[in-house]
């Protein structure tokens, strides 16, 4: 089963995902924490659930240096090559383990567009086994209908 976890831009999502990580005790994955420097976001850092090992993965453009290693960009974000590459790692061990459910978040408009999370998330749907993601509640449909996803739990925050 695929349960996805939805709402509005800073309505919980991730919090939620984190939630039902713990509620569990089952299970590994990513969550994405958002850093603000005043009302301002700053960055994300992606978290593996089951080490809570965390490491920068999108910089805003207001913040970006030359030691932050890109793989893409998406609005107004930078994506880290080194952190994407060590989420990517990560979850082909998780799958090769069977471990499960396999936590991802979020799946979004980079995704959507082939980058991202885009190839690990593929690999995910392909294992089979329970996932439980983050999108956007505007990203919900495309999502579904791009990733062909079926057998899904839907969870509005």
């Amino acid at each position: 089963m695929i349960t996805i976890v939805t709402g509005k831009i800073n309505e919980g999502k991730t919090t939620k995902l984190k939630a039902l990580y713990h509620e569990h005790k089952i299970g590994d994955g990513f969550a994405s924490i958002k850093k603000m420097d005043g009302s301002n976001v700053h960055s994300f850092t992606a978290i593996r659930l089951a080490t809570q090992e965390q490491k920068l993965l999108l910089l805003h453009e207001n913040y970006f240096s030359e030691s932050f290693i890109i793989a893409g960009k998406v609005g107004p974000y930078f994506i880290n090559l080194f952190t994407l590459s060590w989420v990517e790692k990560s979850i082909e061990r998780i799958i090769e383990e069977k471990i499960e459910p396999i936590y991802l978040d979020e799946i979004g408009v980079f995704e959507l567009r082939g980058y991202g999370y885009d190839q690990i998330f593929r690999k995910m749907i392909d294992s089979k086994l329970d996932l439980v993601i983050t999108t956007r509640i505007d990203h919900l449909d495309e999502v579904i209908k791009h990733y062909e996803l079926k057998d899904v739990k839907v969870i509005n925050v």
